[in-house]
Order: structure tokens, then sequence, then C-alpha cells
């Protein structure tokens, strides 16, 4: 087993308090926005080497098939999934995340071109899909999927004006056309024509209707902390999420999405690859993000870790990841058994938990915000004490 040390990101939306009262540290007034526990070349985890810290990622490459087990090096050549814990204190930018088909060609491309992987403009950091999925650790809200078709054009005849072509859009054109056609014209709406709409979307917060009063309440939201960005508009076309700690929600490839606040446990395919649709001042790869999305996606599905259960596993339709939630009671004196093999990475969401394996029965003992990576050729994994351990994994892996 190795304990890892995260790779910290500064971005101006992470809470400059929140990580670190998690991770009982002192605060250093810069924010704190993610911890990435994992092998991304642009941000791994260190581990203790035998000359000092060392990369994840080149721990890995040293032994494959010890560190990620034949299956996992055969299949995927590399630790499939990024762990991050995840502190934003206000809303990161409206993305979504390509397919592994269209990441693969866009990476293929601008390396073609030379565009510098550091290059603002740069839509593409790898040639891999990112699905992603956020557990909540308090509190945690957020934007994610399209809404049903009758909903979106409901709440564009209601705010009307500037935004009756991207109505009469959603109206001409079937199903995934019209999505897209309404979308395509809310992109083209200026300056004068987003003030136009917050001017409506500010005296429907009074409408009697929930749903036009709730979503122009998110707009006027958004605006306030992003004023004259086309993202504050956008949202009437997403959910709005609220997960309870212990939630979870799941994000396929091509489902748009915009983390507001909380903080929480995120997990993803081992990708850096980001098309934004607004609320930022990045750069936005318009023509990348349209094909990107996936138009006949609506909805979210929000998932609970029933606290009576020792251990509860999260699985969502995808090969790169399962997420398992494991409560061990020092009352009990039980020791559980986590599930899944291959490469791991544990992560101590509270509490104290002893982790050990059939090759390390001392283990190592985990206090809130630790966090090891076990390698596949460790073996099984058991956990005993009093607290709450998170453990990634790959859920083909037995």
């Amino acid at each position: 087993m190795h304990r890892l040390s995260g790779a910290r990101r500064s971005y101006d939306w992470g809470s400059t308090t929140a990580m670190f009262d998690f991770l009982d540290t002192s605060p250093d007034g810069d924010p704190f926005a993610e911890l990435w526990l994992g092998a991304h070349p642009t941000g791994p985890a260190t581990v203790e080497g035998p000359y000092g810290p060392e990369p994840l990622n080149h721990v890995l490459a040293e032994d494959p098939t010890q560190h990620l087990g034949e299956a996992v090096a055969s299949t995927f050549g590399q630790l499939p999934y990024l762990v991050k814990l995840l502190a934003p204190s206000r809303p990161l930018s409206m993305q979504v995340h390509p397919n592994r088909k269209m990441a693969a060609a866009g990476y293929r491309d601008e390396e073609r071109r030379g565009v510098p992987l550091d290059d603002p403009r740069r839509s593409f950091k790898d040639e891999y899909n990112k699905p992603e999925m956020v557990y909540a650790i308090t509190h945690f809200e957020g934007l994610v999927g399209f809404r049903p078709q009758e909903e979106v054009a409901l709440l564009l005849q209601a705010v009307g004006g500037p935004l009756s072509a991207a109505f009469t859009a959603l109206r001409l054109a079937p199903e995934e056309q019209g999505m897209r056609a309404a979308l395509e014209q809310l992109l083209d709406l200026g300056l004068e024509d987003i003030r136009e709409v917050l001017k409506t979307t500010g005296q429907l917060e009074s409408h009697p209707d929930t749903v036009i009063r709730a979503a122009c309440s998110t707009v006027n939201e958004l605006a306030h902390l992003y004023p004259g960005d086309i993202g504050a508009v956008i949202s009437l076309m997403l959910n709005r999420v609220r997960l309870q700690p212990g939630q979870l929600v799941f994000l396929a490839d091509g489902v748009p999405h915009a983390y507001l606040g909380g903080f929480g446990l995120e997990i993803m395919g081992n990708s850096d690859n980001v098309l934004r649709l607004g609320l930022t001042s990045k750069h936005i790869d318009i023509p990348s993000m349209l094909q990107a999305l996936d138009f006949g996606s609506s909805g979210f599905e929000v998932e609970t870790a029933p606290s009576y259960q020792v251990t509860h596993v999260f699985e969502p339709p995808t090969p790169e990841y399962a997420l398992s939630i494991t409560r061990p009671h020092l009352a009990s004196g039980s020791t559980a058994v986590l599930p899944g093999a291959g490469p791991r990475v544990l992560v101590c969401l509270g509490g104290q938990v002893r982790a050990a394996t059939g090759t390390d029965q001392q283990g190592a003992v985990l206090t809130r915000g630790a966090s090891l990576f076990v390698p596949a050729g460790e073996g099984e994994i058991s956990a005993s004490g009093c607290g709450v351990l998170a453990q990634a994994f790959v859920p083909a892996i037995t």
C-alpha cells in the first residue's frame, strides 16, 4: 500500500476553507478547489519512494502488472479512473465531456497541428473520455443534464423576448434536433439580449408556477456571479440537482453539467477533457461542444448509500470504475472485507479506519482526508475501526 499526497488545484472557484477543514490543515488564504488522487500526467498524486516523493503515474509505469494487474493493464493501459476531493464555493464552468472516439480524434488532431497542451485554446488534453460521478460529503448542488423538452419549452416561452427564437426552433425540429437548435439560438444572444432576459427572469421569480419560479431564480443567481455570461441563460435548459450527504449522481459522456457548491468526492475516467458551454472566462469551442453534447439525454438519477449498510457499492454504467462506501463499526469489533480487486484508491471520509491487505496484515490507519493507493498484487482489502471509507476500483476485475 502507498500513502498518497494529492495534487492541489487552486482554481478561483474553490473554497478558501472547506478543503483545509476537511484535511485538518491551516488555510493559506488561497482557494483550494480540488485534490487529485490519481495518476493523470497533468496532476499525479505522489507516493513516498526510496529516493523521496515519486509521481504515481511513474510508479505504475515501472511495474504495470504488479500495480494495475494484467486485466487492467491490457484493457486500459493506465489507471482508468481519477479520484478527486472537490470544494467549490461558487459555480464551476458549465461543461460537457466528449466520448472516447471524439476525444481520441480531437487529441490527435491538435497534436498534429502542434497546439501546445498548455495553450488556453486547446480543447483536448488526452485521448480519453471522462464519465464522472460525484458523491456528496456535505450538501452538494449542481446543474445536471437536460430538462425534458416540454419543460424547456415551458421556460423559453415564459421568458419570451429574446428567447422566442429558441422556443420556435425547439418546436419546429423533432426531439434532439430541436434541443440542439434551441441551444444554438441561445449561444447567438448578445449582451443586450441577455440583459433583457434578466429583467424578465427577475420578474418571474414570483411566478406561481414552481418550475418557472425556481428556474428563473437559478438564472438570476448565476448571472449575479457571472455578469453577461450566456451560461446563466442556458441554465434554463438544465436540471438543478440537490444532493444530501451520502447521495450520488452519475454523468455519462455528453451530459451537460455545472457544479454549484458543496463538498464532495468525485470519480471520473482518467481524463482532463473539458468542453465548456458557459459560466467561464476560458475558451469555448462551440463546434466541439455541440458535437460532444448528447441532446437525446434528459433527466438524472440520484442514488443513496443507505446508512444502515456496512458497505454499499455504486456501480455506474461505465467500465472504468465503481465506488464502494464502507462503514466499519468499532463497537461490534467487525472487520469488513471490501469488494473489488485490481488497483484501488482508498479515501477516509470520516472517523478512523485501518485498512489491511493479504500482503500487509499490519495495514495503515486512515483519518479523515487520508488516502492510499493499493496495487492489484496486494489482493483483498479489509477495513476495521469506526469511520467511513471510500474505495474506487475497476468493477470488472474480480
